[in-house]
C-alpha cells in the first residue's frame, strides 16, 4: 500500500512539475518574443550561431546533401544549373552542388561560417561563391538562377510571417520562370500546445506596447525566434509569396516542400 501510495505522488507531482514548466515556459518566452524589436531578434540570431563549428568542421561539409535535399536536387534541378542557396551555413550545400555540376552561389548571416565556408571552398579549388548578408535579408546576387534552396532550418529563424514572406519574393525576383525551390524547416503537429499559448502571449505583449499583433501558432522563443510549421502553414506561406506547390516531404520533426515558380519576376 506505501508503495502504490508512493508511486501515486511521484507520477502527480510529475504531472504538476510539467504544468509549472510549462506555464513557465511559455510565459518567458511569450513576453520576451513580444516586447524585442526586430533588430533585436537580428542580433541574438547573429549571436546565437558563435562559431558556428558544428556547421564548418571538414566531415560536417564534405557529406554531400542530406537525403531529401539529394532527391530534390536529382529530380527537379536542371543538370548544370545555376542554384541559389540562401542560409547557406559553412557552404555544406554549395560544396555538393559543385561536386554534382552545379554552379552555387550563397548567402549566410553568420560572419563565422561564411569566413570558414569561403576557406573550405578555396581548400578544395571549387568555384562557388558566399557572401555575408544581415539576418533575413535576401541581397541582390548575380543571377538569374535556375534553382533556389533555402538552406535547412534557416527559413523558420526569420521572423515574423512578413519579414519571410517579403524573404521569399525577394529570391523569386532573382529565379527563371519554372525554377524548382526547395525549403527545408522545423514542423510540429497541428495543435502542439505551448507553440500555440507562446505566441498568444506575445501578442498580448505587443498590444499592451501599442503595436500589431504579428504572432501565430508555432512561435516560440527558445534562445532565439522560431517557427515549427504545420504542412498547412508551410505551403500556405509559399503560395502566397508566388510559387507552385510539387512535392511535400516529411520525416520526424522536421519536412520540407518543392516548389515550382510559374511566373518569375526578374530584376535587374
Amino acid at each position: 500500500m506505501f508503495t502504490n501510495f508512493v508511486a501515486s505522488l511521484y507520477l502527480w507531482s510529475h504531472r504538476f512539475f510539467r504544468v509549472v514548466h510549462g506555464g513557465a515556459q511559455v510565459l518567458f518566452e511569450g513576453f520576451w518574443m513580444g516586447l524585442l524589436p526586430e533588430s533585436v531578434y537580428d542580433a541574438i540570431s547573429e549571436k546565437s550561431y558563435g562559431q558556428g563549428k558544428l556547421y564548418t568542421n571538414a566531415s560536417y561539409l564534405d557529406q554531400g546533401l542530406h537525403f531529401w535535399e539529394d532527391l530534390a536536387v536529382r529530380t527537379y534541378f536542371p543538370p548544370g544549373g545555376r542554384v541559389l542557396v540562401a542560409a547557406a551555413g559553412g557552404g555544406r550545400e554549395l560544396i555538393a552542388l559543385v561536386r554534382n555540376g552545379f554552379q552555387a552561389a550563397g548567402f549566410e548571416c553568420s560572419h563565422a561560417m561564411v569566413e570558414a565556408g569561403r576557406l573550405a571552398l578555396a581548400e578544395r579549388g571549387l568555384a562557388a561563391t558566399l557572401d555575408w548578408v544581415p539576418p533575413c535579408v535576401a541581397p541582390r546576387m548575380e543571377g538569374p538562377f535556375d534553382a533556389l534552396i533555402v538552406g535547412w532550418n534557416g527559413y523558420c529563424y526569420i521572423s515574423p510571417r512578413a519579414r519571410r514572406l517579403a524573404f521569399l519574393k525577394d529570391l523569386r525576383s532573382q529565379l527563371r520562370p519554372g525554377s524548382p525551390t526547395l525549403v527545408s524547416t522545423a514542423m510540429r503537429p497541428p495543435h502542439a500546445r505551448v507553440l500555440t499559448w507562446t505566441p498568444r502571449v506575445a501578442n498580448a505583449v505587443r498590444v499592451c506596447t501599442f503595436r500589431a499583433p504579428v504572432f501565430e501558432a508555432g512561435d516560440s522563443f527558445s534562445g532565439r525566434p522560431k517557427l515549427h510549421f504545420t504542412r498547412r502553414q508551410l505551403e500556405k506561406e509559399l503560395i502566397e509569396a508566388g510559387y507552385t506547390i510539387t512535392t511535400f516531404y516529411k520525416w520526424g520533426d522536421y519536412g520540407a516542400v518543392v516548389a515550382k515558380l510559374e511566373h518569375a519576376e526578374i530584376r535587374p
